[in-house]
């Protein structure tokens, strides 16, 4: 039985419903079955590329020790112990000695002129990812950027006052993720005036990030109407 996709397609598909008037042709019937085909298999094309690529490089780190335990590459080697690694990371990561240990290691790093810039950036907004995001990052805005004719999804992660001539200026820094990586950035600094609220919570911040914009909280919630003045309150 054939059935036909909706707007409501599970799978999340752009596949509309055909007028219930109009016959598809043998030629248009395998046409759209083959875009059908191609929508479908795209993500999954792209995500097994990525998966392969990530393994055989993982596997490529391991040749040496399996050519000098096996006399030979073994397929599957480098994931394994990638897997077990990164197994006891945690285990570590999970008792005193442990963290002794990762500790000196990260006193290790923080001496190497330029992997201690590289590590401790990448540690920090790792730490604000898998941490309590509502803590790390207090709110969604938009930000002027790269001109003041483009609004950029960001997240504020501190305010201040900065003393100006003029008196106090509130000021709003901000992490500025990139699309599709989210754990990269900008770290950016704007008066509170030149920073726009957003209504999106964290989650549906990062998820749009990630997507490109596919997957969007929705334009109201993205740019939420401003409040109405008090005055006009009955």
């Amino acid at each position: 039985m054939d059935t036909t996709a909706t707007d409501s397609d599970p799978m999340g598909l752009p596949l509309g419903a055909p007028e219930a008037a109009k016959k598809l042709t043998f030629f248009g019937y395998l046409r759209a079955r083959f875009v059908a085909g191609l929508l479908v298999s795209f993500p999954l094309v792209v995500t097994l590329f990525f998966g392969r690529f990530l393994f055989d490089l993982i596997d490529r780190w391991a040749d040496p020790i399996s050519r000098q335990l096996f006399h030979r590459a073994v397929p599957g080697l480098g994931a394994a112990v990638f897997v077990l690694g990164v197994f006891l990371l945690g285990v570590l990561a999970h008792n005193v000695l442990g963290r002794r240990i990762l500790q000196f290691g990260e006193r290790l790093f923080a001496r190497i002129p330029v992997l201690r810039a590289v590590y401790t950036g990448t540690r920090e907004v790792t730490r604000a990812f898998a941490g309590n995001r509502t803590k790390s990052f207090r709110r969604v805005v938009l930000i002027p950027f790269p001109n003041e004719n483009v609004w950029a999804v960001a997240f504020a992660t501190t305010e201040f006052e900065e003393s100006t001539p003029d008196g106090p200026r509130r000021q709003i820094a901000v992490f500025m993720p990139t699309t599709p990586n989210p754990t990269t950035g900008f770290f950016l600094v704007y008066p509170e005036a030149a920073v726009r609220a957003t209504d999106m919570s964290v989650e549906e911040a990062i998820r749009m990030v990630i997507s490109g914009g596919l997957v969007s909280a929705g334009q109201g919630r993205v740019f939420p109407p401003p409040p109405a003045p008090r005055d006009a309150v009955p």
